[in-house]
């Protein structure tokens, strides 16, 4: 932006420098002429009047050519006039020696390209001198702008330097001005990026400028309304997950305290059949036996399914056990059902608990990604990492990566991925899939910790 100011203003300035100087190149052309019509007019009576008052001379033609040399001497120093006299058979009577381009320059003046730029035509009158009645001499008067161009030169150049110094302080009072503004348009463009990175609490300068001032107070009130937005927002979701997470909690243990005994009533009471029915005739028990044996055998089924129902909606292992614990153990629990794949854990130095929400969450990243890893990336081998940076706001960081083939260019997110990215943003927390560099995919998940937590006194390290 500077730099246009400053070249239309530069460019400004040379149009107006152009057409100034061809207005003083006009004016130039018509004074000098003016000037020396009325020189070479007002030469041209005193010659008359001097060649009038010799040709009255007593003497003859002879005695007035001896003065021919000496009359003009009151007339050589006329401003704007040449005069040059030849007797009568066309010889020069010689005057004063001209002077030559070492003294023109010597004594300055205008150089010969303005001259020429300049360019007056010629003005000149010849006049006959006459003694006697007989012409013994001839006098040419010509007009010379020389001292006309020369004084429009000084002025020129007198006007150049100054509008020069005043478009030379115009100019950099400009820049200082435009670098100003420049420097709080960086703000304010530092800012915007802060802003795009989801940090609300950056605040803008008032710039000395009234109108920028005014943006950077609307600025200001905009980033204080999204900071408090975010925290208010960040409460509902830290709240709404809380909520959720005493829903799963409540809901695990009414399936387990009331649907649990039911069926462990249902698988006795068909145990019990079966007892009753080897008094029964053998034909009947038979049949008996087959019946109540396909029911436990269904009851059975059912209570796994409501184990493996009551971990996928709160493992309960999350209140008592340790975090890395519980997180080993999910793994370990993948390697049961698929012995041919690998999955590695390798925790950092954590405290036992974060919290409920942020430990069932987790849990439930590792999870998904674990069953993502598997379901659609074919990997042989998972690697789950969490770590707590160090800073002024700590950060826990899952990392977890695998083997397989990755994520597609455009990923199609499901309900997992989505719900996934939701309850860690609602914890504050980013959610990224990446495509790993040793290939396969790579979920990178950090979630601020809240309140300072004293991390476990030895570091844990399983595979």
């Amino acid at each position: 932006m500077r730099v246009r100011v400053l070249g239309v203003v530069l460019a400004i300035n040379a149009a107006a420098a152009v057409v100034a100087g061809a207005v003083v190149v006009h004016n130039a052309r018509v004074a000098a002429a003016r000037e020396m019509t009325a020189s070479v007019e007002m030469a041209e009576r005193m010659v008359r009047e001097s060649a009038e008052r010799m040709a009255e001379v007593p003497g003859g033609a002879a005695s007035t050519a001896g003065e021919v040399a000496g009359w003009p001497v009151h007339l050589r120093h006329l401003r704007h006039v040449r005069i040059v006299i030849e007797d009568a058979q066309g010889r020069p009577i010689p005057l004063d020696p001209p002077q030559s381009a070492e003294q023109k320059d010597a004594e300055g003046g205008a150089p010969a390209w303005f001259a020429r730029l300049v360019g007056v035509s010629e003005v000149a009158r010849d006049i006959e001198v006459h003694a006697n009645g007989m012409p013994f001499a001839r006098v040419r008067v010509a007009g010379v702008p020389d001292d006309e161009v020369d004084e429009v030169w000084e002025d020129v150049t007198d006007f150049a330097v100054v509008a020069i110094a005043v478009n030379a302080a115009i100019l950099l009072a400009l820049s200082l001005a435009l670098g100003r503004v420049r420097s709080d348009l960086g703000q304010f463009r530092s800012a915007l990026g802060e802003l795009e990175q989801n940090r609300f609490s950056c605040r803008v300068d008032l710039p000395r400028t009234r109108e920028l001032a005014e943006v950077a107070e609307r600025f200001n009130a905009l980033a204080a309304a999204l900071d408090a937005a975010r925290e208010d927002n960040a409460c509902l979701n830290a709240r709404l997950v809380s909520l959720q997470e005493d829903e799963r909690r409540q809901l695990s243990r009414e399936l387990h305290d009331e649907l649990g005994p039911l069926m462990f009533g249902l698988k006795a009471s068909a145990q019990s059949l079966q007892n009753l029915a080897a008094a029964a005739p053998p034909e009947v028990a038979g049949r008996i036996a087959a019946r109540t044996s396909a029911l436990v055998g269904i009851v059975e089924r059912m209570q796994l399914a409501n184990r493996r129902l009551l971990r996928k909606i709160r493992p309960a292992a999350l209140e008592h056990v340790a975090l890395c614990d519980v997180l080993s153990n999910l793994l370990a629990d993948f390697g049961q059902h698929d012995g041919a794949r690998r999955f590695l854990f390798e925790p950092g130095t954590l405290a036992d608990h974060y919290g409920p929400a942020l430990d069932a969450t987790l849990y439930r990243c590792v999870q998904e990604a674990v069953t993502n890893a598997l379901r659609h990336g074919d990997a042989h081998t998972v690697h789950v990492a969490l770590t707590l940076t160090d800073g002024v706001k700590p950060r826990l960081r899952l990392v977890v990566t695998d083997d397989g083939c990755g994520p597609p260019a455009t990923v199609a997110e499901g309900l997992g991925l989505t719900g996934m990215r939701e309850r860690v943003r609602a914890l504050g927390g980013t959610c990224r899939l990446l495509a790993s560099p040793t290939g396969g995919a790579c979920l990178v998940v950090e979630i601020p910790v809240a309140g300072d937590r004293p991390p476990a006194n030895l570091e844990r390290s399983r595979t």
